[in-house]
C-alpha cells in the first residue's frame, strides 16, 4: 500500500490522490484506419489541484495491431499523485491517438478522455472503455480535402475536452475505443470530512 509523507499541518489542509494503472490497448471493430499508432496522454485537473509526483503527460511507443487485426496493445503505465483542497475539478486523463495514413503522413486518429475513479481505502483496479472520436470539418470543401489527403483535423489543445463548455458544438464521429485500467487511493480525505460513498457501496452488497 502506498504511503504519503505529509508535512506538519498539511494533513488538515490537503488530501492526496494517488492513481496507478495503465493504458492497455485500443480496439477498432474493423481494424485501425492507419499504422504505427502511438498515444499521448495529458492529466487535467481543477485550479486547486497540484501534481506532487509522476508525469503530467507522456507518449507511448509506436505499436501495430495484434493477430486479430482489431487490437493495438500499448501497455503504458500511468502513475501520479496529486493534492487538492477540495474535489472540484476532479482529475481527468485526455488521450490523443496518432498514426500514419496511406501516404505515410502522421495524422490524428482520435481523442478520448476518462475521469479518474473515485478513491477509497481498498479501491480495486477498474477497467474503463473510452470511445475514440475524430473531429470533422464543418464545411463540405474542407471535408472532401481531408478525405482525399487522409489527414484528419487536429485540436490545438486537446485539454479543452475536460471542459464541456469549451468544445460545445464540436463536429465529430466515433470509431473505436481505448481500454484503460486505473486504481485510485486517497489519503487525508476523512480528516477533511470528504466521503466518496465507498461505505454505502459496501453496505449495498450485503
Amino acid at each position: 500500500m502506498l504511503e504519503l509523507q505529509l508535512t506538519s499541518g498539511e494533513s488538515e489542509s490537503f488530501f492526496h490522490l494517488t492513481v496507478t494503472g495503465q493504458l492497455e490497448s485500443a480496439y477498432f471493430p474493423m481494424g485501425p484506419d492507419g499504422s504505427g499508432l502511438f498515444c499521448r496522454y495529458d492529466i487535467v485537473a481543477g485550479p486547486d489541484w497540484e501534481l506532487v509526483s509522476g508525469l503530467q503527460s507522456a507518449v507511448t511507443q509506436s505499436a501495430r495491431t495484434e493477430s486479430d487485426y482489431r487490437t493495438v496493445v500499448f501497455n503504458m503505465p500511468i502513475e501520479f499523485t496529486m493534492k487538492s483542497t477540495n474535489p472540484y475539478g476532479w482529475p481527468q486523463i485526455i488521450f490523443s491517438l496518432y498514426g500514419a495514413n496511406v501516404w505515410n503522413v502522421e495524422t490524428n486518429r482520435g481523442y478520448a478522455r476518462v475521469h479518474c475513479p473515485l478513491s477509497g481505502s481498498h479501491s480495486a483496479e477498474r477497467t474503463l472503455r473510452a470511445p475514440l472520436f475524430i473531429p470533422k470539418y464543418a464545411n463540405a470543401c474542407s471535408a472532401v480535402m481531408s478525405w482525399i489527403s487522409g489527414v484528419n483535423p487536429e485540436m490545438r489543445d486537446p485539454k479543452i475536452l475536460a471542459d464541456g463548455s469549451k468544445h460545445k458544438g464540436l463536429s465529430s464521429e466515433t470509431y473505436g475505443e481505448l481500454v484503460v485500467k486505473l486504481c485510485a487511493i486517497s489519503r487525508g480525505s476523512t480528516r477533511m470530512a470528504l466521503d466518496w460513498g465507498q461505505a454505502a457501496l459496501v453496505d449495498d452488497k450485503f
